[in-house]
């Protein structure tokens, strides 16, 4: 070799080249560093994830599509593409989350979290290790006041406030570890993180009551025009219809039923579906915003169906398991015992999923009619800007 230059061992060219062991520990310390950090506020925060009767059932699946985010980024990050696996980590990941937090398990769902969790970081290590880092040393600004603050959150148990400046605390080890560069590429899915912080408890009650008395205003506004054609009277949060004998039929509209629920999740999937539709900003703007009012639409087909049911039948078939009971008396009686495993109340709990089916549809028609108003505007600046062709 030539004069001036030293021949690498093995053991040093492993250490020096990424992939070593030595690099994947270094790249792993973040990750647990970051574990320790935020242990005590996520102890806190799952409990508001797990609660059937909260409004953030939604919240284990972010960190996860959050991740997928990251990978998408991978040409930017390492110049490499994206996995071809990251499909698959995707719909994987996607598939256990919703099973297990949609399902009854005997088993602890944190450590099942954990475990995915894990598997997923040390997949996005393997994926990005050819990451070149740039540590800005002013992220400890955003770190440690961070850091602090979500340590005082957590001894006072202050569940929103702890796990938001968990948050921030990933955002300062990210500029700290990796850089600002890399901070900006990777901005939306960090961003994306902040969408399962919960609301406070108090905050929750405030707006519960006054989208309860909005979605059945409108629902019995709606009940009596010519179009619908029932009866039917408004006594604070329930619908009241006269039944056939001296007591009439009452449809109370239950915190579930305000619409909160779906508000605060299609605002998620709406942020989600305007970040990866291709189209400009104004537009990813528009249809972010559709999210909001397909929610209450949504939410509101919800109470009308339900009220429906009322109406012609009873309130036990609409919000009871009397469904079952009406079925075990015609053919399909054999069915009913494996149904009622599945939904003690099948018709309340089927205009739930109804909500997000209404809301998605709303959703992917206006992409489709953004996504095609983009195609023309492009034709017509290309059209635009080619040069007239003038006869010899």
């Amino acid at each position: 070799m030539g004069a001036g230059t030293e021949e690498l061992t093995e053991s040093e060219l492993g250490a020096s080249q990424p992939g070593g062991w030595q690099w994947a520990l270094k790249a792993a310390a973040p990750f647990l560093l970051l574990g320790v950090l935020i242990a005590s506020p996520f102890y806190f925060v799952w409990f508001r994830w797990a609660d059937p009767e909260d409004y953030y059932s939604h919240g284990p699946l972010i960190p996860f599509i959050s991740a997928y985010l990251v990978l998408r980024k991978r040409k930017e990050l390492t110049g490499e593409d994206p996995p071809e696996a990251g499909v698959l980590y995707a719909g994987g990941i996607g598939a256990a989350i919703l099973y297990f937090v949609f399902s009854d398990f005997d088993w602890d769902k944190r450590w099942l979290f954990a475990i995915l969790s894990t598997a997923s970081a040390a997949y996005m290590v393997h994926c990005l290790r050819n990451l070149k880092a740039e540590p800005w040393k002013p992220g400890l600004l955003v770190l440690i006041p961070a850091l602090v603050l979500c340590t005082i959150a957590g001894v006072h148990e202050i569940v929103s406030v702890g796990w938001f400046f968990s948050l921030i605390v990933v955002i300062g080890l990210v500029l700290y570890y990796l850089g600002k560069r890399i901070a900006l590429i990777i901005a939306f899915p960090l961003i994306f993180l902040f969408s399962t912080v919960p609301l406070p408890e108090y905050k929750v009650q405030e707006l519960t009551m006054p989208l309860k008395k909005f979605a059945t205003a409108n629902s019995v506004w709606i009940l009596n025009t010519r179009l619908l054609g029932v009866y039917c009277e408004r006594q604070g949060a329930s619908i009241e219809f006269p039944g056939d004998g001296d007591e009439p039929k009452v449809l109370t509209v239950g915190a579930v039923c305000s619409g909160l629920r779906s508000l605060i999740a299609l605002i998620s999937f709406g942020l989600l579906f305007a970040y990866i539709t291709p189209i400009s900003l104004t537009k990813k703007c528009i249809l972010f915003a559709a999210a909001i009012p397909a929610s209450f639409i949504a939410n509101l087909v919800r109470i009308l169906t339900l009220a429906l049911v009322t109406h012609y039948w009873d309130v036990p078939t609409a919000t009871g398991a009397k469904l079952w009971d009406r079925m075990e008396q015609g053919p399909l009686s054999s069915m009913v015992p494996h149904l009622r495993k599945i939904s003690s109340e099948p018709v309340h709990d089927f205009t739930g999923i109804m909500i997000f089916v209404v809301a998605f549809i709303g959703l992917f028609a206006l992409e489709r009619l953004l996504t095609y108003i983009e195609k023309r505007q492009r034709r017509g600046a290309a059209g635009a800007e080619e040069p007239e062709v003038s006869d010899a």
